[in-house]
């Protein structure tokens, strides 16, 4: 089953070369395992879009859907993992070596149905 293992990093925190290199070995061992599907960085929220399609015309906005989040300090996320595994259980293993969930949160969003 596929697991969405999404990062979160606390607002004003970076992550240094160290932790850097950690996800560098966690791809490498999820990799290993076979349960990596994809991961990536997200770029910041400010350079996201965000598109409606109302009575068949769409329009496009700077930022994300709720710009109040922006506003409001909450955290958006950084980075994805796609995982593969066999339950929720070793998917919650896997997120939990994420270097994010030592410094910020680490949300693992099963697929629905």
């Amino acid at each position: 089953m596929k697991y969405m293992c999404l990062a979160y990093l606390d607002r004003g925190l970076a992550p240094s070369p160290d932790v850097l290199a950690q996800y560098g070995a966690l791809r490498q061992a999820m990799q290993e395992a076979g349960v990596l599907v994809d991961t990536g960085q997200f770029a910041p929220e400010t350079d996201s879009k965000t598109v409606r399609v109302t009575d068949g015309r769409s329009t496009v906005v700077d930022g994300p859907p709720n710009g109040e989040r922006m506003a409001t300090e909450s955290p958006a996320p950084i980075a994805y993992f796609l995982i593969d595994c066999a339950g929720l259980g070793e998917a919650l293993e896997w997120a939990a070596q994420i270097p994010a969930a030592t410094y910020g949160s680490i949300e693992v969003r099963p697929p629905r149905g």
